[in-house]
């Protein structure tokens, strides 16, 4: 029911309609003893029953309390004649949503409204809050363009209402859905890492990882489908760009980055390297101007029997440095009392010697397996060369930098999968051929640090029809009528 103009909806009085979007309509109001312009958010889609206003309650406290630069204020929750409504922050500067609509941000722009979203999602995750429809619709641009996001726990809200599939929401917009929303499985905090994810991929792209079809294709890809690197659409992103959102748009929740601060920040580094020249110019800096040292001033010849003394005054004075932080290996020293008139063999005991050996042998031992395992060429193993749509197979790299981060790619379709060399060198990755994949003769590269020094060919056998998205969605046995699950695929449906 629409509220006129005037209505007193507690101390704010009602003056104009806003608009109207998937969660209820908007009004602008005004509380005259604060002077505070506010938002009057009326949530339609939500059922009037004690249930309903019960949960709306518990979800409205807890976003009430919520307070950072980042996040949408709320002042006041109530009801007007049976429908829930919020009071909340005015922002007049519109949605973050034409400007991704316009083409690919610029990069220092993007990182700015990452890094402000990604920060407000942190601070409710810590609250134990998931938002479940982070997107570009959702931030608001305050003053000097500072992101705000709003909407937290209206989706959730919306899950459990009965007439959702009425009004065509689900619990998250199809585009920006993790893959545990489309599927109706468990949804945590990393599901708003994956949506902050695909927002980076449009804001550096200007195209969304899946949009191709309608909403029924688009939420099948979410599940099955591994969207076409970044650098692919756009050739001037670094490579090291397709990792970092590859991995925030993992398909496992657990494999996406830990938090959303971590997420930008790698991405900021990969798209800002340091240059080479700045590398070289920290670390040959020259050093600063030091009063000559004891050990420069000229020392009359002495017997070789006194150098030892003449060593310790040396090594006292700073002339004798410590082993060279670079070298691989640690350098073993021996330092002990010098005893004036006395050998050197009889000052060092046997045993000490034979220890000191047995260091040295290890140490060149390991030297020598690591230079033989870092001077072989990579090698690419497959567990199987001819495949079916669907079938998994193990991808085994040889031979990789220790510790290096790798992607698997099949370059035909695109689909790429990322996965990390162990100490020896060696990287595994299960792999699952995508059940759409065109039949025929595919390459498969394993690439790293900007470049694919390994493929092979992967042969695709097409024996039977693939599944459609329709009949993939069907696959499981049909919800009951009271599982908050069936109103999803009924909302896709009508929308």
């Amino acid at each position: 029911m629409p509220i006129a103009p005037g209505t007193r909806l507690g101390s704010y009085v009602v003056e104009e309609f806003v608009g109207q979007g998937a969660m209820g309509v908007v009004y602008r109001a005004y509380h005259a003893q604060l002077e505070r312009t506010a938002a009057v958010k009326v949530l339609q889609g939500l059922g009037g029953d004690v249930d309903s206003t019960a949960r709306f309650r518990r979800e409205a406290q807890a976003i009430a309390r919520m307070r950072h630069p980042n996040v949408l204020n709320v002042f006041d929750f109530g009801e007007f004649e049976g429908t829930p409504y919020m009071i909340v922050e005015y922002v007049e500067g519109g949605s973050l949503s034409p400007r991704v609509k316009n083409g690919p941000l610029d990069r220092d722009a993007a990182i700015a409204f990452l890094r402000g979203i990604g920060d407000a999602l942190d601070y409710a995750h810590k609250l134990g809050i998931v938002h479940r429809d982070v997107k570009p619709a959702n931030v608001l641009l305050g003053p000097d363009d500072n992101p705000i996001l709003a909407d937290f726990g209206l989706a959730k809200l919306m899950e459990s209402s009965s007439i959702k599939s009425l009004t065509g929401v689900t619990t998250g917009t199809p585009a920006y859905m993790a893959p545990e929303q489309v599927t109706g499985s468990h949804v945590g905090p990393a599901a708003d890492r994956y949506s902050l994810a695909v927002m980076a991929y449009e804001m550096l792209t200007g195209t969304l990882p899946f949009e191709e079809g309608g909403v029924m294709e688009v939420l099948y890809a979410q599940v099955h489908k591994e969207p076409a690197p970044p650098s692919m659409l756009d050739h001037k992103l670094p490579r090291k760009v397709d990792a970092v959102i590859m991995r925030g748009m993992s398909k496992e929740p657990a494999a996406r980055w830990e938090r959303c601060h971590d997420f930008v920040a790698a991405l900021e580094n990969a798209l800002n390297p340091p240059s080479a020249a700045a590398e070289r110019t920290v670390a040959f800096a020259p050093p600063a101007p030091q009063a000559p040292k004891p050990s420069s001033i000229p020392r009359p010849k002495r017997p070789a029997a006194d150098m030892t003394a003449v060593m310790a005054a040396d090594e006292a004075a700073g002339s004798i440095r410590g082993p060279d932080p670079a070298l691989p290996f640690p350098v073993v020293t021996w330092k002990g009392t010098v005893v004036p008139g006395h050998s050197a063999s009889r000052r060092f005991p046997w045993r000490l010697a034979m220890v000191v050996g047995a260091i040295v042998l290890i140490l060149a031992l390991i030297a020598g397996s690591a230079a033989y395992l870092l001077t072989q060429p990579p090698t690419l193993t497959l567990s199987s060369y001819v495949v079916s749509p669907g079938q998994r197979i193990t991808v085994t790299a040889d031979h990789l930098p220790p510790y290096q981060l790798a992607e698997v790619w099949i370059l035909s379709n695109p689909y790429i999968y990322s996965f990390r060399a162990d100490a020896i060198g060696r990287a595994t990755r299960q792999v699952v051929i995508p059940v759409d994949i065109d039949g025929g003769d595919h390459t498969l590269r394993i690439c790293w640090g900007g470049s694919c020094p390994l493929a092979t060919n992967l042969q695709i056998e097409t024996t039977a029809a693939l599944e459609t998205p329709a009949v993939l969605l069907q696959a499981h046995p049909p919800p009951a009528a009271d599982d908050p699950r069936r109103s999803v695929v009924s909302a896709c449906v009508v929308a």
